[in-house]
């Protein structure tokens, strides 16, 4: 349970910045789109705790259909959590003051670098490696080679992020 919620954690500090003037900002469309400014430490330690949530929620959402291969299911659960996320951003959002600063694609990824331990970023790596050279056995069957393409493509893209991720890491550890 620890290493999940570490998970989680680490995933959610990538939406999310603190200036140099020590200011704490909230990205939730990450690198893609503006930030917000957190009037204060309680309302930033709250988002992030709600965004948190929320990803585990999303993660048991779209995991539980997918292990009984109830497709039309997981596709609808999706399409219901992005519609609740934007109902959600479009009522927490016009709250907050826009900020001037933009989230880059490094700056989220070395913040989640820096926020996963080690052994899970190995762990993750290994296991996408390993997921992705799965669907290599799934190319095999004639009726499921979409399904053995889209697990390479999705696993070995995650490998790669997680490779980032330890360069970050081993870089910031190293510097």
């Amino acid at each position: 349970m620890d290493v999940d919620m570490g998970y989680f954690e680490a995933v959610t500090s990538g939406s999310f910045k603190t200036t140099e003037d020590g200011r704490r900002l909230f990205f939730p469309w990450g690198t893609l789109g503006r930030g917000y400014v957190l009037p204060s430490e309680n309302d930033y330690r709250r988002h992030r705790t709600q965004v948190k949530a929320y990803m585990v929620a999303t993660f048991a959402f779209i995991l539980v259909p997918s292990l009984f291969r109830a497709w039309a299911l997981g596709v609808s659960l999706v399409i219901a959590l992005i519609g609740f996320y934007g109902f959600w951003m479009w009522f927490l959002l016009r709250r907050l003051d826009v900020a001037d600063e933009r989230l880059s694609f490094q700056e989220s990824m070395i913040s989640q670098a820096g926020a996963h331990r080690e052994g899970v970023l190995w762990l993750l790596t290994v296991s996408s490696l390993v997921l992705a050279l799965g669907g290599l056995l799934v190319l095999a069957k004639p009726d499921e080679r979409l399904l053995g393409f889209a697990a390479i493509a999705f696993f070995g893209l995650c490998a790669a992020v997680f490779i980032r991720m330890l360069i970050l890491r081993y870089r910031s550890d190293h510097a």
